[in-house]
């Protein structure tokens, strides 16, 4: 059963709410254990700080040992004292993205893109059809539909979520090989990931 305080919230709902305020205003998906203590501190003084961190590091943590009867996946351990908020693969197919490099629009497709912070860095990485890369720089937008991320050689690359109509109007004159019709998003993600990256 859900630790409660003030009889009607529960742990969980506050600092899942907690945890999607600090990574939105960080417009990154990381966030450190005592920054959500803080947080959750400052609003409401009477919490327990320990039940907090018993939260995110174990009950609700994705990876961690299961040492509770009830747990949940809402946060995944990335490193030393580092969070993200937990998001499963397995209900929605790995995205492709355009992305355009300063003002050279659709520039590269990519597949497997993963943000990462690596000694105090973020970095980005993907699979651009052809072959790995990684780029050392900072984040400066992320949304729901992609993200821009500034390179250490002060290049804008700007990642969007890939959607049919574009690929047809602008990608698909391309591609060799006999690539078939696309009915949804998904299904032009599922393709690339079977094709390219054998999943």
């Amino acid at each position: 059963m859900e630790e409660r305080f003030n009889n009607s919230v529960n742990y969980r709902d506050e600092i899942l709410s907690a945890v999607h305020q600090i990574v939105k205003t960080k417009g990154l998906n990381e966030f450190q254990v005592g920054e959500v203590v803080e947080h959750l501190l400052n609003q409401n003084p009477n919490l327990n700080a320990s039940t907090i961190r018993t939260h995110i590091t174990s009950r609700c943590c994705v990876n961690a040992n299961a040492n509770h009867a009830v747990t949940y996946n809402d946060y995944e351990r990335i490193h030393r004292g580092l969070y993200r908020l937990f998001e499963p693969l397995a209900s929605v197919s790995r995205k492709l993205y355009f992305v355009d490099v300063n003002t050279k629009k659709n520039f590269l497709l990519a597949l497997d893109v993963e943000i990462r912070k690596e000694k105090g860095r973020e970095q980005v990485q993907f699979f651009d059809t052809n072959r790995g890369r990684g780029f050392e720089g900072e984040v400066l937008v992320q949304e729901d539909d992609g993200f821009v991320f500034l390179t250490e050689k002060r290049e804008v690359m700007t990642f969007r979520v890939a959607t049919v109509e574009e690929y047809d109007l602008i990608w698909r004159c391309y591609v060799e090989g006999d690539v078939p019709r696309f009915r949804t998003d998904e299904e032009l993600y599922e393709w690339y990931y079977g094709s390219l990256l054998g999943e």
